[in-house]
C-alpha cells in the first residue's frame, strides 16, 4: 500500500491578504487613489467612475483608455505577489502606439499592490481588459487556499481599442461618499490636463476640492504679463511626491513633469519632507508659449520671459510655504518645550535661554528634522546642561570619524552607558597596574620594594578566578606575627601596618574568613602569603624554606587551623632551575610556588586577553599614576578599628 502523500503547497491564513496589502484594500480614500493611479500608469488619458450606491443598487467601477492588458501579461501582473514593475516594465511608462509623440510617464506603481483595491469595493470582482483586438474578461476572488484566485469568465476578438475595467459584483457600498471621493482624486490628480478623471459622469475639477485645500492667485511678471497659480493642500501626505510639486501649464498642456526641482535643477523644497509629498503648485503660464522646448520636456532656460516668469512664480510659492511651516515650527516648538518642561526646569537661567535658543534655531533651520528628533536632540542638550562636564560630550563627539561613530552607536546598542564605563573603568584599573608592576619589577635598582606590595594586594586576580573574590583582605593580625619573627616594630612603606618589610623584600598576608553554621566568623578558610623580593633577587630552596616558616609560626600561634588551605607565592626575578617545582606541606594544606616577575606579568597580560598590546596607545596607559599604593577606602576603614 503506498502512504506516501503528495508534497503541500504554501497555506495562506484568512487574514493575509489584509495585512499583506494594508490599508490599500481596508481605506476607500487610499483603495480609489490607488485604481486611478494604475489607470495613470497605463498611460490612460481619460478615467471614468462610477461610485457605489447601495440603496440604488449601483455598483462600483472603474475604467481607463489606458494601453489594456494581453492575456499573458495579465496573468503575470495580476497573479504575481509583488510584481516588480520596474523590472519588469521599466522606470517609465510609454504612451499607446497612437500617442508616439507624447512624452513618456512617471509611473506610481512598483510592488503591484495596487491592484488588490478593487476588494475594497466588491470580493469578486471583474477585470475587463481589451488591447490588439482581443478582449478578456475575468472574475478574481478571495482565495481559500491562497490570498486569491483568478478565472477567466469570457474572451472575444476583434475588439477595436484599448483598455481596462474594473467592475464590482455587489453594490454593498462604502462609508466614504462620492464628494469626498471627488475631493480626494481633485488634490492628486489635476496637475496633467491630459489626465481627466469623471465621477457619476461629471468631471473632477479645481471646484471639487474643499476652499480650504486649495487657493489661487495671480502672479505678476513685470514686462511680460500675468501667470495664474494654483496652490492645492492634500491636508495628508501622501507615499510618495508623484503628483506633488510645481507642474507648469502652457496652453492647457503640461510642460516637463511635476516635481521641487524646478527647470535649470533649482530645488524648491526637499523632497524627502512632509511638505513635498502634501502640496501641489499648478501655474498656469500661457505667455511662456514662446519658451517651451520644441519637445515640452522644459524650457529655454535663456528665455528672458521665462527666466522672470520662474523666479516670480518660485518667490510665490516660497512665501506660501515659509507661511505653512512657521505655523508647524510653532507647534514643534510647544510640543518640545512641553515635553521636557520638567527637566529644563531645572536649569540655570543662562542654560534655559541657550536650550530655548537651540530649539528655536533648529526647527526654524532643519524643517526636515520631525518634532520627534528635535526633541530627543533637545532632551539631550537639557542634560549636558545639567551635567558637570557640560559640552565637553559634544566636542569629544565633534572630533570622532564617521567609523568612531558607528562604533559608538554599536557599543551604546549592546550596552547601557554605565555598564559600559564600569566595565571599562575595571579594563582600565587592570591594565593601568599590569603597565605598574611591570614596570617597576624589570627596575633592580629600586630601594622602595615596600611599594610593590600595595600593588600585588590589588593584584590577586593574577593568581586565578579564586582570588577575585572582594572577601580577601590583608590580615593585620598575622602581619604583626610575622613582623615579630624578626623581632622589629618597621612598619610598611606609607604608613602601611598590613605588611611587612624584609630586607631583601616583603611579605603581605591576605585572607578570606571561615565561618560556622551560625554565619559567625570562625578563623580562616583562605590564605595567601605573598613574599616579594627585591628585583634582582632569584628564589632558592631558601626562599622557600622561609614562606613555609611563617606558616609553621602563624600555627603555632592559633592564627591556622587544619580547615585552613594557604598557598605561598614567593617572586623574584628569577628561580634557580632546581627549585621551579612547586612545594607542598602540612598534609597538603600548605603550597608553596615560586614564580619569576616575567611569568606574573604573563599571566596577567593573559587573564586580560591580551588586552594590554591592543590597547598600547590608550592615554590611561602612557600617564601611570600610583593611585594603586593607597589602600582602598573600606579597607583604610577597617585598619582604624582592628
Amino acid at each position: 500500500m503506498d502512504t506516501t502523500k503528495p508534497n503541500q503547497g504554501l497555506l495562506f491564513d484568512d487574514r493575509f491578504l489584509d495585512k499583506y496589502a494594508g490599508p490599500i484594500i481596508s481605506d476607500p480614500a487610499v483603495a480609489i487613489v490607488e485604481l486611478v493611479a494604475n489607470a495613470w500608469d497605463a498611460y490612460a488619458t481619460r478615467v471614468d467612475i462610477v461610485w457605489p450606491k447601495r440603496t440604488e443598487n449601483i455598483p462600483f467601477s472603474i475604467t481607463d483608455n489606458g494601453k489594456g492588458m494581453t492575456p499573458a501579461q495579465f496573468e503575470r501582473r495580476w497573479k504575481t505577489l509583488d510584481y516588480n514593475r520596474l523590472l519588469e516594465e521599466g522606470n517609465k511608462s510609454a504612451p499607446p502606439a497612437e500617442m508616439s509623440s507624447s512624452p513618456p510617464r512617471n509611473p506610481y506603481g512598483r510592488n503591484g499592490k495596487g491592484r488588490h483595491a478593487a476588494f475594497k469595493f466588491s470580493d469578486p470582482y471583474r477585470v475587463r481588459t481589451w488591447r490588439d483586438g482581443e478582449e478578456t474578461i475575468y472574475e478574481v476572488r478571495r482565495g481559500t487556499k491562497q490570498p486569491f484566485d483568478v478565472k477567466i469568465v469570457s474572451s472575444r476578438t476583434g475588439v477595436e481599442g484599448h483598455g481596462t475595467e474594473i467592475k464590482a459584483t455587489t453594490s454593498d457600498g462604502v462609508a466614504m461618499d462620492a464628494d469626498t471621493a471627488r475631493e480626494i482624486i481633485g488634490t492628486r490628480f489635476l496637475a496633467d490636463p491630459n489626465f481627466v478623471v469623471s465621477l457619476d459622469g461629471t468631471l473632477v475639477t479645481f471646484d471639487d476640492i474643499p476652499t480650504h485645500s486649495i487657493q489661487k492667485v495671480v502672479v505678476d511678471v513685470p514686462g511680460h504679463g500675468i501667470v495664474q497659480v494654483v496652490m492645492i493642500d492634500s491636508q495628508k501626505a501622501d507615499r510618495t511626491t508623484k503628483q506633488h510639486g510645481i507642474a507648469w501649464r502652457v496652453n492647457t498642456r503640461l510642460v516637463g513633469v511635476p516635481g521641487w526641482i524646478g527647470f535649470d535643477h533649482e530645488r524648491i523644497l526637499d523632497g524627502r519632507s512632509t511638505e513635498a509629498k502634501r502640496f501641489q503648485f499648478i501655474v498656469s503660464a500661457d505667455l511662456l508659449e514662446n519658451a517651451v522646448q520644441p519637445d515640452w520636456t522644459g524650457f529655454i532656460s535663456s528665455d528672458p520671459a521665462w527666466q522672470a516668469t520662474r523666479d516670480a512664480v518660485h518667490a510665490q510659492i516660497k512665501k506660501y510655504l515659509s507661511a505653512f511651516s512657521a505655523d508647524r515650527r510653532r507647534e514643534a516648538k510647544e510640543t518640545v518645550k512641553e515635553n521636557l518642561v520638567k527637566t529644563v526646569r531645572q536649569l540655570p537661567p543662562v542654560g534655559r535661554e541657550r536650550w530655548n535658543q537651540f530649539v528655536d534655531e533648529v526647527i526654524d533651520n532643519c524643517p526636515s528634522i520631525s518634532t520627534d528628533e528635535v526633541g530627543k536632540v533637545a532632551g539631550i542638550l537639557a542634560n549636558l546642561e545639567l551635567s558637570t562636564s557640560k559640552y565637553g560630550l559634544v566636542e569629544k563627539l565633534h572630533e570622532l570619524e564617521p567609523g568612531d561613530l558607528d562604533a559608538l552607536y554599536q557599543l551604546l546598542d549592546d550596552w547601557t552607558l554605565r555598564l559600559a564605563k564600569d566595565a571599562l573603568d575595571e579594563v582600565q584599573t587592570r591594565l593601568k597596574l599590569i603597565e605598574d608592576l611591570d614596570n617597576k619589577l624589570r627596575d633592580e635598582t629600586m630601594d622602595e620594594v615596600g611599594d610593590l606590595q600595595p600593588l600585588f594586594e590589588r593584584s590577586l586576580w593574577v593568581f586565578g578566578p579564586e582570588f577575585e573574590s572582594l572577601e580577601f583582605t590583608s590580615n593585620r593580625g598575622m602581619t604583626e606575627v610575622i613582623r615579630k619573627i624578626f623581632g622589629s616594630d618597621k612598619i610598611g612603606s606609607r604608613q602601611r601596618p598590613d605588611f611587612v618589610i624584609l630586607p631583601d623584600g616583603s611579605v603581605g598576608l591576605y585572607s578570606r574568613d571561615a565561618h560556622d553554621l551560625g554565619h559567625d566568623v570562625d578563623g580562616v578558610s583562605r590564605l595567601v602569603v605573598a613574599e616579594i623580593k627585591r628585583p634582582g633577587i632569584a628564589i632558592g630552596s631558601e626562599q622557600k624554606d622561609q614562606a613555609w616558616r611563617y606558616v609553621k609560626e602563624l600555627r603555632n600561634k592559633g592564627l591556622l587551623t587544619e580547615a585552613a588551605t594557604i598557598t605561598c607565592y614567593v617572586l623574584g626575578s628569577r628561580i634557580d632551575k632546581d627549585e621551579s617545582a612547586h612545594r607542598t606541606e602540612w598534609d597538603g594544606r600548605v603550597t608553596i610556588i615560586p614564580m619569576s616577575y616575567n611569568t606574573f606579568i604573563r599571566r596577567a597580560e593573559k587573564r586580560m586577553l591580551g588586552l594590554r598590546e591592543k590597547l598600547k596607545e590608550a592615554p590611561f596607559l602612557r600617564d601611570i599614576d600610583e593611585t594603586f599604593l593607597e589602600p582602598p577606602q573600606e579597607q583604610q576603614a577597617d585598619m582604624l578599628v582592628s
